[in-house]
């Protein structure tokens, strides 16, 4: 009589490991799938870097073109890049740009990089006009005018790929090469960067709109956002 008492006595002790077990194997699932999610989330970063001596290009895209996201042969393709002079004692100067998918590169503004600092290319979009540079003779007219609080202005450089021998989309790159004085030449593959436009979902005002019309958002394709 008192073996089958064991037997369920046994069985009533396992269940507890068994559950124990369970929630281990479901916590490590979850883990798991985090840990994925994450790593996609970090593939995802736009900007290429590359490094020859002391200078550094940092975050190096092409500017999101407006209107269709493609940059068509034969236009101009503005580059968004920081230049980082990594040798504090020595300037460094932008000779120039090329690639084998443009007929020429242009590089124009601040072009010296001191030692020790950074040149930013933020990209002219096709059609948009740089901003003009201090008249020289405005400092030779007197004493200056004390300069408005606010942001620091950053050394600007615009650089851009001038007629492109084939079309550039979101998710091709295209190897373009930086020549520098004292560092030589240095080639990084470009990507289109991201665009700033809100994706759906993010302060969209088109979302709240689509979410009450119901079928609308069922007609067509799904979007990449």
């Amino acid at each position: 009589m008192s073996r089958p008492q064991h037997s369920k006595a046994g069985r009533l002790r396992l269940a507890p490991v068994a559950i124990a077990l369970g929630a281990t194997v479901a916590l490590t699932g979850c883990a798991a799938g985090q840990q994925a999610e994450t790593s996609e989330e970090n593939a995802a970063i736009f900007g290429e870097n590359a490094e020859v001596r002391n200078m550094a290009v940092r975050d190096a895209t092409f500017t999101f073109p407006e209107g269709e996201p493609v940059y068509p042969a034969g236009a101009t393709a503005p580059i968004d890049v920081v230049l980082v002079n990594e040798q504090a004692l020595r300037s460094d100067r932008l000779l120039s740009v090329s690639s084998p998918y443009a007929d020429s590169g242009r590089v124009t503004g601040t072009t010296v990089i001191p030692g020790g600092t950074r040149l930013y290319s933020d990209g002219v979009p096709p059609g948009a006009s740089p901003q003009p540079p201090t008249p020289p003779d405005k400092a030779a007219s007197g004493p200056a005018d004390p300069e408005p609080v606010g942001p620091v202005q950053r050394p600007q450089v615009n650089i851009a790929l001038v007629g492109l021998t084939q079309a550039i989309r979101p998710g091709v790159t295209v190897p373009v090469t930086f020549t520098f004085e004292q560092a030589g030449s240095v080639t990084v593959q470009v990507p289109i960067g991201p665009t700033a436009e809100p994706r759906p979902g993010h302060g969209s005002p088109n979302v709240a709109g689509q979410a009450q019309g119901g079928s609308e958002s069922h007609g067509g394709g799904q979007g990449h956002g």
